[in-house]
């Protein structure tokens, strides 16, 4: 073939591969379009909360079809009103998602002032929902809630919010109830705090500096340091501290070490006790720690324990930190009678009490 003709077919060969890859990008596009169109429409099929809307769009949705719809009904029930409609997007391939946030009922009877964004994540064949799920970022007081209701209120559970093969028969009147039952449990939580280790309207520190050390509450940033601390003082804190050899041992993992500060953090923030890592100044070092706890014995508001690793028990740093909290308890805590078991009372009198 002469030279000009194979360039010639090979243009025209280039032309036509890019082409048709135009093609299938166009095609794709046309689809993408229609699914997302497709999907909008089932969304506000959706909180349209008529049922005849929403069937067309789940017909060959398969297992999800009954759960939508049940959700539906459930949304409804939960007086759900749209705040913030994002417009739903690719996910990943045949996957479009539709984030939702609105304001309910269940929620707003647990009082935190937070609106639940939901999100549909819709599977497409040959533009055609295949499949639907939802995913939510409910806080977890809502969870606690749930909990709540489910141990105290089986009624609930057994009667409008009952299931059979997974699905709820009657949603709408679930929501209702469930509304219902999460007011019972704020008032049961109300009712809780007022009884609780320490008011509602105390804050209690979150850092303290002194001249020659800091108090900050234990949590996942401190585990490194915490850890160092009191696998470096094993021995003497069984002794001094524990009075066991349960903690601290030599075979405390990492893991062990991330949950104990997890259950620190979270015990704080629930207000129940109150643990502190005393760190150097420049914060490079777990001196000890100071816990703050609910008294288990009769006649005290508060029980306070404390430890200071070995180099810095040999080094007199135990008496000069119980001195120093003694004082700052007093001074900053809401409490009438705290007690240090080991120090201003004898273990074997503590014991037996």
């Amino acid at each position: 073939m002469h030279k000009s003709l194979k360039i010639r077919a090979l243009s025209c060969m280039l032309i036509t591969i890019a082409l048709s890859a135009c093609t299938r990008e166009l095609v794709a596009d046309e689809e993408l379009a229609k699914n997302l169109a497709t999907a909008e429409g089932m969304i506000d099929a959706f909180y349209s909360f008529d049922p005849t809307k929403l069937q067309p769009y789940l017909s060959e949705a398969g297992k999800a079809e009954a759960g939508i719809l049940g959700y539906q009904a459930w949304a409804e029930g939960g007086n759900y009103i749209v705040i913030e409609r994002a417009p739903c997007t690719l996910e990943k391939e045949d996957v479009i998602a539709c984030a939702i946030t609105v304001q309910d009922d269940p929620v707003v009877a647990l009082e935190t002032g937070f609106n639940v964004t939901d999100t549909f994540h819709l599977t497409f064949e040959k533009g055609v929902i295949t499949g639907v799920k939802t995913s939510s970022n409910d806080q977890p007081i809502y969870y606690e809630a749930r909990k709540w209701v489910e141990s105290n209120l089986p009624e609930v559970m057994e009667g409008p919010c009952k299931r059979i093969d997974g699905v709820r028969q009657t949603p709408g009147d679930c929501a209702r109830a469930i509304t219902h039952g999460y007011k019972q449990f704020m008032k049961a939580k109300k009712a809780e705090s007022a009884a609780a280790f320490i008011p509602a309207e105390f804050e209690p520190p979150v850092l303290v500096e002194t001249t020659d050390f800091d108090l900050v509450p234990l949590g996942p940033d401190l585990v490194d340091l915490d850890f160092a601390a009191y696998m470096s003082s094993i021995e003497h804190l069984q002794k001094t501290f524990t009075r066991s050899e349960n903690w601290p041992h030599e075979n405390i993992s990492a893991e062990d070490a991330m949950q104990d500060m997890l259950n620190e953090q979270s015990r704080f923030n629930q207000r129940k006790s109150f643990a502190y890592g005393v760190l150097s100044k420049d914060g490079k070092r777990e001196m000890g720690c100071v816990y703050i706890k609910p008294s288990k014995k009769p006649g005290y508001d508060a029980q306070v324990t404390l430890w200071v690793t070995k180099a810095d028990f040999d080094a007199g740093f135990d008496a000069e930190l119980f001195e120093w909290t003694q004082q700052w308890v007093e001074d900053n805590w809401p409490f009438d009678a705290v007690v240090y078991p080991g120090r201003t009372i004898e273990w074997s009198e503590w014991d037996q009490l």
